[in-house]
């Protein structure tokens, strides 16, 4: 096993079509209901004209206006399909960013008043910035994603060649999008309905989603979706508590296959948000926690969180800003850097955590040891972890070291591990950095865990 190989980048889309996503979202959703509308003029007979037909005469068809039905055709569904991807690209990667800053990855060192409130978790429902920028992104993607899939269903694959296999992109994107609700949010409703599923029925829908996407990537011989489907059903399966097909998910995953949401530089939605939190020039909202910057095991500093102290302030004036250069998926290089979805890597770390949890400690305690092998740090054997909770503690630990500020996984175990005797504390809790609830600028933490469901989904707007 070699768990730090980088894989194959998926890459969907290309520059030109993901900067037409956008305009065309905006397009089918604007014509979504909508009717061609016709302008009559009523004249007075005063004016001369009574007994004159007059109604087709000044009837008006408004140029440029688009009906529901000028979007529902076969020609377009290669731009359903770009457009779709590219909202959900957008929305993983402004989860990601989010949920990396209200972990305890990062302290504040920002000079908005909203910055500070964000990573302090200090997050109502109403806040402006989260129910638009993360909730309502993420469900922007899962609306599209959806409603295009059910587009496609009404074409056949002689008008749409590739059809199966633009709904087995849609259903394996859109899985992700459930796990990241299962994962960091209280609950959500669907579709307006009001009603709040609970993460793990949001998690069971991601694992049903997942189960339609790999049957469809195997029809359209897709093996890297195929891979992606996997290990996003395993770590919803995990989440679930469901080790057995965890385990059998994970063990099925195909190194060399890992799977991306492209970023690019030049515009804001492509660009990669977490390479602009770690960019000097532009961004000193944040810096890397004191719990990053030095992390070692038997005395040696692990490559996998290197932390850099830099010469600057943040734009508070007052804190030293730290910096990373995570390798493998390095966000040094920029906005134009993909971001990870899912990973051999992950796969394996879902091996070890569901074989510790089930009583399999070698095999959990070997991948792991794999894990420091290839971060050439010295190893870790039974001798160092000689019960179950050792075992099981140190999933933990592997977890925040190999997947540090990626794919939202420091807050799902924030919230997995809540309240049991393997609880991974918040910033502002006990345990943490700062365990008497005031950060190093002496600014209260809120009480925000799991994300809530946002006010304008409450109230209907």
């Amino acid at each position: 096993m070699r768990p730090r190989t980088k894989g194959y980048r998926t890459r969907l889309l290309t520059s030109d079509e993901t900067t037409k996503g956008p305009i065309m979202n905006s397009v089918i959703e604007m014509v979504l209901g909508s009717r061609r509308v016709c302008a009559v003029v009523a004249l007075s007979v005063t004016l001369g004209l009574t007994g004159c037909d007059t109604a087709d005469l000044l009837s008006v068809d408004l140029p440029g206006n688009v009906t529901a039905d000028d979007v529902e055709k076969a020609g377009l569904a290669k731009i359903m399909r770009t457009s779709s991807i590219g909202d959900f690209e957008w929305a993983w990667d402004s989860y990601v960013d989010f949920a990396a800053g209200h972990s305890d990855e990062y302290i504040q060192s920002s000079g908005n008043f909203t910055g500070r409130r964000l990573q302090l978790r200090d997050i109502p429902g109403d806040l402006p910035q989260y129910q638009d920028n993360i909730f309502g992104r993420l469900h922007r993607a899962r609306f599209m994603l959806e409603a295009n899939f059910d587009r496609l269903e009404a074409f056949t694959d002689a008008e749409v060649a590739d059809r199966r296999m633009f709904q087995a992109e849609m259903r394996t994107y859109g899985a992700f999008l459930y796990v990241a609700f299962g994962e960091g949010f209280c609950g959500t409703p669907l579709d307006g309905d009001g009603v709040v599923r609970t993460p793990d029925q949001l998690l069971q829908i991601a694992v049903d989603q997942f189960t339609e996407a790999l049957t469809m990537a195997g029809s359209a011989g897709r093996a890297d979706l195929q891979n992606a489907a996997r290990i996003g059903r395993a770590r919803a399966y995990l989440d679930l508590k469901d080790y057995a097909s965890a385990i059998s998910d994970a063990k099925q995953v195909v190194e060399g296959l890992d799977f991306y949401a492209t970023r690019e530089s030049g515009e804001t939605r492509r660009s990669n948000s977490m390479a602009n939190r770690n960019e000097l020039n532009s961004s000193k909202q944040s810096s890397v926690a004191p719990g990053f910057q030095d992390v070692r095991w038997k005395g040696v500093a692990d490559p996998r969180i290197h932390a850099i102290q830099t010469s600057f302030t943040g734009h508070d004036g007052s804190t030293i800003v730290w910096r990373h250069d995570k390798t493998p998926e390095s966000f040094t290089a920029g906005a134009g850097q993909d971001v990870i979805i899912a990973s051999y890597r992950e796969a394996q770390m879902i091996i070890a955590e569901a074989s510790a949890m089930t009583g399999d400690l070698p095999s959990a305690i070997s991948i792991m040891n794999d894990f420091h092998i290839a971060a050439g740090i010295p190893p870790v054997g039974a001798v160092d972890l000689p019960t179950q909770d050792d075992v099981v503690r140190h999933v933990i630990e592997e977890r925040r070291r190999e997947f540090f500020v990626e794919g939202g996984h420091r807050q799902r175990d924030h919230l997995r591990w809540r309240g049991g005797p393997f609880n991974v504390p918040y910033l502002g809790e006990p345990g943490s950095d700062h365990p008497n609830g005031i950060d190093h600028q002496g600014q209260v933490y809120g009480a925000t865990t799991c994300f809530l469901v946002a006010q304008n989904e409450q109230i209907g707007t």
